[in-house]
């Protein structure tokens, strides 16, 4: 630890409540995009445009300058220099999901034990009041800033990335940025991201066929594997079908139809290794059976020749290992069947060496063979930073300098606003054993980490932007 720790810890031992009481608001506004009360000024829905104003309200009270642009995006600045040190981070959040899956309200922050609970208290309130406020302790103690520092808040980071696009017509790019909304150490890699969708129309089976598939529902979302599945079929033989059905978690016989439900272990979808897809409990109870046609035929050869159990793609060919990256993932976050419509959903994550035009070659042939066509819902290329650079150097010196531990870099599967610039990468809040239910029930943070982070961000942005 340097001699400068101390500084930033008693000034913000001085803030800590004015940070919860902050940290409070912002939780409490549900800043979910709404697309029924977009406007000029608001995009995104009046949430969105309440939390800008509720940022910005900070922001005046404190005495920093702020912008926002169009209700796409804000930012707060502090200096003068034609040179940008930026900072990331966004103020929208994923929906809650069912409350009856949370302890507390996840609108109201509630601080239980060592950890805040509440939606948005990892991705990404807090860590973007941890920021603005090691930018206001740095202030606070007189610093000068021989670079101008930018706190940069987008309202549509969780869906359409529509706010860095329309901020960056109206700013000039920093030479140097990080956004807290990732992990520590560094994450100087991310993984190149292809999500989209398969789909096929399928002729009715023919009657003589004993059992006959009639709908598959999934939870149609993107950021997580496949976690429940409800199949309906219509049979001939419903008691035979149902001992088939041996990995469903219940089925239903009502008359000539069974209703099967299946269920996961939910994981983000970048992530597929870390939980259990309900669609391959679904697939082993096909491929058991005999006699099946259309549907359940195109399905069984599906899962049997290319998805079951594959979560890195080697069976659609695009399985690729980078020594410094990693290797890839394949996942399907739903799967859908109504009127014969046959809708996959895949999420194809992958290191440096893979481009999404290759990628796409792989996918036309496989679609080519099985008479699938597919579309693209969001793309990425891979972001990659050697350690050599002049970002990550500083930022590693500023982790030593906080901690008194050399900090190694890492690549992860997620998305950042890193990839909205030239030189950012994302860069904490999280630490090595955190768990922080990200997009999930129960989300938080540990007031240790969100502390310790504050800390690290203050001599970050003191290496980046002021004279020692």
């Amino acid at each position: 630890m340097n001699n400068y720790f101390r500084l930033y810890q008693e000034k913000l031992h001085f803030y800590e409540e004015q940070l919860m009481e902050d940290l409070a608001e912002l939780v409490a506004i549900r800043s979910i995009r709404n697309e029924v009360t977009i406007k000029p000024g608001a995009p995104f829905g009046n949430e969105i445009r309440e939390i800008f104003d509720r940022m910005t309200a900070i922001s005046e009270r404190d005495d920093f300058k702020s912008s926002n642009f169009d209700g796409y995006a804000m930012h707060i600045e502090h200096g003068d220099s034609n040179e940008i040190i930026g900072i990331l981070a966004h103020l929208d959040i994923v929906p809650e999901g069912e409350k009856k899956d949370w302890l507390f309200d996840p609108f109201t922050l509630t601080r239980h034990g060592d950890y805040l609970y509440g939606r948005g208290v990892n991705d990404d309130k807090a860590p973007a009041l941890a920021a603005y406020y090691a930018l206001k302790i740095l202030r606070d103690l007189d610093f000068e800033f021989n670079r101008k520092v930018r706190v940069i808040l987008g309202g549509a980071e969780e869906t359409t990335w529509e706010c860095m696009d329309h901020y960056f017509k109206h700013n000039a790019q920093p030479i140097m940025a990080f956004s807290p909304d990732g992990d520590f150490p560094i994450v100087h890699g991310e993984k190149g991201v292809l999500q989209g969708t398969f789909f096929q129309q399928i002729d009715s089976p023919a009657a003589a066929y004993p059992h006959n598939l009639i709908e598959i529902e999934s939870e149609k979302q993107r950021g997580f594997i496949c976690e429940r599945l409800r199949v309906v079929f219509e049979s001939s033989y419903p008691m035979e079908l149902k001992d088939l059905l041996e990995e469903a978690e219940e089925t239903v016989i009502a008359g000539s139809y069974i209703i099967a439900f299946y269920k996961g272990d939910k994981a983000l979808s970048r992530n597929p290794h870390k939980g259990e897809n309900a669609l391959f409990r679904f697939s082993k109870d096909l491929i058991a059976m005999e006699n099946v046609n259309g549907s359940l035929l195109k399905l069984k050869k599906l899962f049997m020749k290319y998805f079951l159990n594959d979560i890195n793609g080697r069976n659609l060919g695009l399985f690729l290992e980078d020594k410094e990256m990693g290797g890839t993932t394949f996942s399907i976050p739903y799967l859908l069947f109504q009127n014969n419509e046959l809708e996959i959903a895949f999420d194809y994550r992958y290191p440096k060496g893979q481009t999404t035009e290759k990628a796409k070659r792989k996918l036309d042939n496989f679609c080519e063979k099985n008479k699938l066509n597919f579309t693209i819902y969001r793309e990425f290329e891979p972001l990659y930073f050697h350690q050599e650079s002049q970002l990550i150097q500083t930022l590693q010196l500023a982790y030593r300098n906080i901690t008194g531990n050399t900090p190694e870099c890492i690549t992860k599967g997620g998305i950042s606003y890193s990839r909205a610039l030239q030189n950012c990468v994302a860069f904490g809040p999280t630490f090595p054993g955190d768990i922080p239910n990200t997009h999930k029930p129960n989300e938080r943070i540990k007031l240790q980490t969100l502390y310790k982070a504050i800390m690290i961000y203050c001599e970050t942005i003191r290496l980046l932007a002021t004279k020692s």
